[in-house]
Order: C-alpha cells, then sequence, then structure tokens
C-alpha cells in the first residue's frame, strides 16, 4: 500500500483538470492505497457546505482525507462552521510531513 499527498490549488468549479485529479484520488483509495488531499488557495472553495460538486461529496464518502488550509480559508473569508463535514482545517505543513514520511505528493 502506498500513501498519497494531492495538493489541490484550483477551483473545482472552473478548472476542468480538478475532476480528473479527484477521479484519480479515488481510484486510488478504492485500491487501498492511503489518500489525503489539501485544498488550498482557490481549492478551498469547494470545501463550502453550500457548494454542489459531486467530486468533492465523492471524496468525502470515500476514504479519502480532504484537508483544507486555514490561511486560504481566511484569505477567502470561509468560516470553518462553514464546511462540509469530514473536512478538517490544516496549515500547509502537513505537505512538508507528507514530504518527509515518504508520501508521494502530486500538485495540481
Amino acid at each position: 500500500m502506498s500513501r498519497y499527498f494531492f495538493i489541490q490549488s484550483q477551483d473545482i468549479f472552473t478548472e476542468v483538470r480538478t475532476n480528473a485529479q479527484f477521479n484519480l484520488a479515488k481510484s486510488l483509495a478504492k485500491k487501498g492505497n492511503s489518500v489525503s488531499i489539501l485544498l488550498v488557495q482557490n481549492g478551498v472553495v469547494a470545501a463550502r457546505k453550500g457548494a454542489r460538486s459531486a467530486q468533492m461529496d465523492a471524496l468525502l464518502n470515500d476514504s479519502v482525507t480532504v484537508l483544507a488550509d486555514n490561511f486560504s480559508l481566511e484569505q477567502r473569508e470561509i468560516n470553518v462552521n462553514n464546511l462540509k463535514p469530514n473536512i478538517k482545517v490544516s496549515t500547509i505543513n502537513v505537505v512538508i510531513d507528507a514530504l518527509l514520511n515518504g508520501d508521494k505528493v502530486i500538485w495540481n
């Protein structure tokens, strides 16, 4: 089993490649790999409770860990109480931890 750490910086509603990355993450998780996604910059937009994204909702229902960068949330004035369930607030330091742990890090 491998560990994958995705960094999603693009808005799922405006960038088509985001869907492909989420599909890849979901596929890797279904194969028994450990998969985490850190939403940064405009990637945090899909984390809001009212955001309608089938791709994001599918990830949250699978065994993928979804994290939202606290600084990105603050910059977009998204309150942590307004996040979808199962999304954890984190700092960018988790990227360093993933690299040090030997995770395969993929940035989009």
